[in-house]
Formats: C-alpha cells, sequence, structure tokens
C-alpha cells in the first residue's frame, strides 16, 4: 500500500476550562448544598497526560432538568426524548462510578481501589481499559514511572478483571485483548522504544513481545498491523504509522488522524477553502471521502461500536467569539455513503463541547457540553429527529463523564 500523507488538527477536542470557571463562579454566588457529581476522557501517553482530578466518592446524584432559564438561548433547547434506560456511563476520579442519565442515580464500580491520583478510562471494544492516572504516579518529571495495574471494565457490568500491568493501554484488534506497553522505569516514552504485548482480558499473553518504534506509541491495533502515534508530537506535524514489526519498512504514514478503529482510519490532509476527511478501509482496501461545508473542517472524530458511523467535531469558519473559539457542531458520516446528518442543536462555541463518543453497545452518539448556566448531556442515534438531553447539576468535576 502506497506511503498516503496529510496534515491536519490534532486529536485533542477543544479547551473548556474558561467554561468550567464561569460554572464555578455560577455555583458560589447561587448555589449552597450541592450534591456533587463525581463527573477524563481519551488516556494519553504518560508524557503528555492531563492528571485527573481528585474526586470525592461518589452517591447518588440527582438530575435537575428544570434550573433557572437564562436570558437567552443558552444550551441545548427543543423537545427531546426519554433516555434509553439501560445506558450507564463511567464516571472517573478517585472511586470510579456508573452513572444513569435516565434516572440521575450512580452506583460504584466494584474492584478498583480508591487512588487520590484518579483513573483513566481507554476505550476498547465491549467496554473500557482502566488505570490509575500515570501522571500523577511518576515522581521524575517525563519518565514513564513503574507500570500499574490495567483493569478491563465491560459496557455495563458492576465490576472490573484486572488483565495485567502497564504504562500505556491500547486497544486491540479484537474484542478479547488489548495491548500493554512498558518501559524502563527511568525511560523518557517521548525518546525510548517501549516493549508491547497483546493479552487476553484474563492475562494470558497473546504472541511474543513487541519492540515498538523509539518515540512511538500504540494508538490502535488494527487488522492490518498496529497504528502508532508520537508520544511527543511536535505542534503541526504529529505523524502516525501502520506498523508491522514483521515488515517495519513497510510503514505507511499519516497524519492528521483524527479516529481509528481495528478496520478504519480517518485522517485531514492538508487543505484551504475544502478540507474532507479521508476514510481507509482496512479490511477491504477502499479508499472514501467525507466531503464537509466549505471553510469548515474537521477537528476530531470517533467511529461507532458497529463501524457504520463517523462522529466528527466539525469547525466553521474563523473564531466566533471574544476568547477566539470557533464555532462547531457534531456530525454523523455514514460510512456506507460517506454523507453527512448534523446531530440536532449541538451548532455551539467549541469551547462549550468537553467530549464526544458511543460508550454503550449501540450507536447511539453521546456528547457533553458546558454553557454558561448549565452543564448537558445529550444522547442521539444518527437518522432520529430528537436528542435525550440531561441537565446536570453544577459542580466541580463534571469533566470526569467518561463519554467515549
Amino acid at each position: 500500500m502506497d506511503d498516503i500523507i496529510g496534515q491536519g488538527d490534532d486529536r485533542e477536542p477543544s479547551s473548556w476550562p474558561r467554561r468550567l470557571a464561569v460554572i464555578g463562579a455560577v455555583i458560589l454566588a447561587a448555589v449552597g448544598g450541592v450534591v456533587y457529581l463525581t463527573l477524563p476522557r481519551h488516556q494519553h501517553p504518560p508524557a503528555a497526560a492531563r492528571p485527573a482530578p481528585a474526586i470525592a466518592s461518589p452517591a447518588p446524584v440527582p438530575v435537575n432538568l428544570a434550573l433557572p432559564a437564562p436570558p437567552g438561548p443558552d444550551g441545548i433547547l427543543g423537545h427531546t426524548v426519554p433516555w434509553d434506560t439501560s445506558l450507564r456511563i463511567p464516571v472517573g476520579g478517585s472511586r470510579p462510578a456508573w452513572f444513569s442519565p435516565a434516572t440521575g442515580a450512580s452506583e460504584p464500580i466494584d474492584g478498583l481501589p480508591a487512588d487520590s491520583a484518579g483513573y483513566q478510562f481507554t476505550r476498547v471494544d465491549g467496554g473500557w481499559a482502566v488505570q490509575a492516572d500515570a501522571i500523577a504516579k511518576a515522581a521524575c518529571g517525563d519518565c514513564a514511572g513503574p507500570p500499574l495495574p490495567v483493569w478491563f471494565l465491560a459496557n455495563g457490568a458492576n465490576s472490573v478483571t484486572q488483565v495485567g500491568t502497564a504504562n500505556q493501554v491500547a486497544p486491540a484488534a479484537t474484542a478479547d485483548a488489548l495491548w500493554l506497553t512498558s518501559y524502563p522505569l527511568t525511560a523518557d516514552p517521548g525518546t525510548a522504544a517501549g516493549t508491547a504485548r497483546e493479552v487476553s482480558l484474563a492475562g494470558v499473553p497473546i504472541g511474543a513481545p513487541v519492540r515498538l518504534p523509539s518515540g512511538y506509541m500504540i494508538d490502535q491495533a488494527t487488522v492490518r498491523g498496529l497504528l502508532l502515534a508520537s508520544v511527543s508530537p511536535v505542534q503541526g506535524t504529529a505523524v502516525y504509522k501502520l506498523w508491522n514489526a514483521a515488515t517495519p519498512r513497510a510503514s505507511t504514514q499519516f497524519a492528521g488522524v483524527i479516529a481509528a478503529s481495528a478496520t478504519e482510519i480517518a485522517w485531514t490532509p492538508t487543505c484551504a477553502a475544502l478540507c474532507p476527511v479521508q476514510l481507509l478501509d482496512l479490511a477491504t482496501g477502499r479508499h472514501g471521502v467525507v466531503t464537509l461545508p466549505r471553510a469548515s473542517s474537521a477537528a476530531s472524530g470517533a467511529f461507532s461500536p458497529s463501524g457504520g458511523f463517523l462522529a466528527l467535531q466539525v469547525s466553521e469558519g474563523a473564531a466566533g467569539d471574544d476568547d477566539g473559539a470557533l464555532d462547531m457542531r457534531l456530525e454523523v458520516a455514514s460510512l456506507a455513503s460517506d454523507r453527512l446528518t448534523v446531530m440536532p442543536g449541538t451548532s455551539v462555541s467549541s469551547d462549550a463541547l468537553v467530549g464526544f463518543g458511543w460508550p454503550g453497545d449501540s450507536d447511539s452518539l453521546v456528547a457533553q457540553f458546558i454553557f454558561t448556566t448549565k452543564t448537558q448531556l445529550a444522547s442521539w442515534h444518527p437518522g432520529a429527529a430528537k436528542l435525550a438531553v440531561t441537565t446536570i447539576q453544577p459542580g466541580r468535576a463534571q469533566v470526569s463523564l467518561i463519554v467515549g
């Protein structure tokens, strides 16, 4: 397969600290005795990860669907539908829990000891890999620190299963395995070569260990090899490699990768007025293009569990408000037709979006937003006319909801 090289944005979603600070001010001025929702998202390599905040022990959390309305539009408005009662979303922090958007109740996840460092969740096929925050555990700056326990949490399961120890964890190409990567104790993952091994969800090694190229980590295992990402990418030059240890010189390079699964890669090449999303089906070799509206670009994406849809954070035009945030919306591309559908009600400032993904077994997209006066969680199945929307009580840790 020929080298495919494009340029594009990093995979990080837009920042939200300014909104979170505003919410904190509202809480101090108007809310007393609030029951806080122990509410990180995608895991990053140890050298680049953001520490998860220390969160209070979870307790049943009420959802307030009738907060005072602001004088103008603020948040997702309009008619909604009920939440799927079977959907539960993980909550990170020092004591991870399940949160039910339908009822507002939370329930502890068994098997994870309380840890003041907090926990990181990595979305894998059928659930999440869970690990204590590596940055908080490292005592030597950019070094990897000690390997930490890795647990598997199946979708909706009440407890976790330990599968091994590692510095980094990544999804395997199959539903019953993970890739675990470890480094020497004082090594800098940004320059050192890690040793990776695939293990079953019972912790049984699969195949021989693999020595990764220096400075790279596994982003996603695929049916065509390991998709590797730079541990410490230089701004604007992040390069991904589709790499196979048996034929390392035949690696295919991508830049601007915004989403990957076991069978698909999506990336954004250098663009001007038109910025299409390129798609490669690794199983069939089919190349597709998702055409975006003029002056729009995709900042990040996520493939659905079935592999039939790609959710995209689409930014449009120039900066849309005083602090430079872009106008954005969430759109979903059908991979059968490469056509886009806008997720209703999600045309907002980019700094309002905290995260999005597909946290259940079904193809229902979930997104979290922080607006000036409220935090909202929204769910949508492609093709539906309405969203399910929950307005969450203000609190210090809404960002700990794991939506993807």
